[in-house]
């Protein structure tokens, strides 16, 4: 026992003196709004699946994520087997049409001239009897010529409904004609839009740029043979060289951000030094902040240092801090001084005394307001 005392004693300076404390003083204390966000580019095209007659529709080709494409890659490629299939029926049912139509018209024509031929023999029977008929009557017995009276008639019937007929044909076949006029266009029609189709399931880069794969609800990236919904976004395309945080803040802090203010920025993968920035632009519109969450946020872009943007990526994670007032004359402490007894904040002070305060607004990064409890000069245990 005397031994742990002694031990005890002879290690009491030296953890006193590992103790770190933080000096209470009055001075200008920022108020800020934290937030989460990531990097991202300031100038990105986003693309999703083409319309189609289906609600999902499956990927099958992606680009890879991260991975910097030239102008005219490909970028994502759809299922567009069922447009392909279409594409074959519609053309089968073109070319059938066009050939009906051809031998329609092959027809029409040789119809054409059996009927001059016909029309012009019937010509030829009406004027001969018509000529006979014309004859001196007291040249001919009364029966005989009743009889040439009537071929006259018969010729000229027969002329008549030949002429009729030829008409009646050509407007029979001048219909038919109009019809498959009609199912052409219509098929041609058709099968051009399916062929725009089916050229829309193959997205290529309208440029060069970083690939950003989209996620899908579950907030995982997707992959291929993956099933996407109009509106998703699939793939983007982003500009390296004008980068900036997008952030949420919570609707409840929303109101508070105004353009131009200013924001520190810690980005781990960047290393660890705080970055700078300023808000500029906040989002009209409060949202949850996910499919699974109650959340409501807003979304902020702040903009980043010029000199750090060659060193930065798309997709890197941020947490932010802006200043949305400031306080003059305040007494702050760090949030690592502040011990919770029975739910109530308080510090350490040299003493040893534990003393509660009454706490204020946020701080900067990591502090906060004291607005009773403590004396600017006091010195805090971390």
């Amino acid at each position: 026992m005397t031994r742990l005392i002694l031990i005890a004693l002879l290690l009491a300076p030296a953890m006193a003196s590992a103790q770190q404390w933080y000096l209470v003083e009055a001075q200008d204390q920022p108020i800020t709004v934290a937030a989460s966000g990531m990097v991202a580019s300031a100038d990105s095209l986003r693309f999703g699946p083409p319309p189609n007659r289906r609600w999902r529709i499956a990927l099958t080709q992606l680009a890879q994520e991260g991975s910097r494409v030239k102008e005219g890659d490909v970028l994502a490629r759809f299922d567009g087997s069922a447009t392909d299939d279409r594409i074959r029926t519609l053309s089968a049912e073109l070319n059938a049409k066009r050939s009906e139509l051809e031998s329609l018209e092959e027809a029409q024509a040789q119809e054409i001239e059996d009927g001059k031929v016909r029309l012009a023999a019937a010509r030829s029977a009406a004027e001969k009897a018509a000529r006979k008929a014309a004859g001196d009557v007291d040249l001919f017995a009364s029966l005989e010529y009743r009889k040439l009276i009537e071929e006259r008639d018969i010729a000229q019937a027969v002329y008549e409904r030949e002429q009729q007929r030829i008409e009646l044909v050509a407007r029979v076949r001048q219909s038919k004609q109009s019809e498959l006029e009609a199912d052409i266009r219509r098929l041609e029609s058709e099968l051009t839009g399916a062929q725009r189709e089916l050229e829309a399931f193959t997205i290529t880069a309208p440029r060069a740029g970083l690939v950003i794969v989209g996620t899908n609800r579950e907030g995982q990236k997707l992959d291929i043979n993956e099933q996407v919904n109009p509106g998703m976004i699939v793939v983007e395309l982003a500009d390296e060289n004008d980068l900036v945080i997008q952030a949420e803040v919570p609707e409840f802090a929303a109101n508070r951000i105004a353009l131009g203010q200013r924001a520190t920025m810690t980005i781990d993968a960047a290393g660890a030094s705080a970055l700078e920035g300023a808000v500029i632009d906040v989002g009209a519109v409060v949202r949850r902040q996910s499919q699974y969450s109650q959340a409501m946020v807003r979304d902020v872009t702040v903009s980043l240092p010029t000199d750090i943007i060659a060193q930065l990526r798309p997709g890197m994670s941020a947490q932010l801090e802006i200043v949305v007032d400031q306080r003059r004359d305040a007494l702050a402490v760090p949030d690592s001084a502040l011990k919770y007894r029975e739910g109530r904040p308080g510090v350490t002070l040299r003493d040893g005394e534990w003393k509660p305060v009454t706490l204020g607004q946020v701080a900067g990064a990591g502090m906060h307001i004291v607005e009773d409890g403590l004396e600017a000069g006091q010195e805090v245990a971390l």
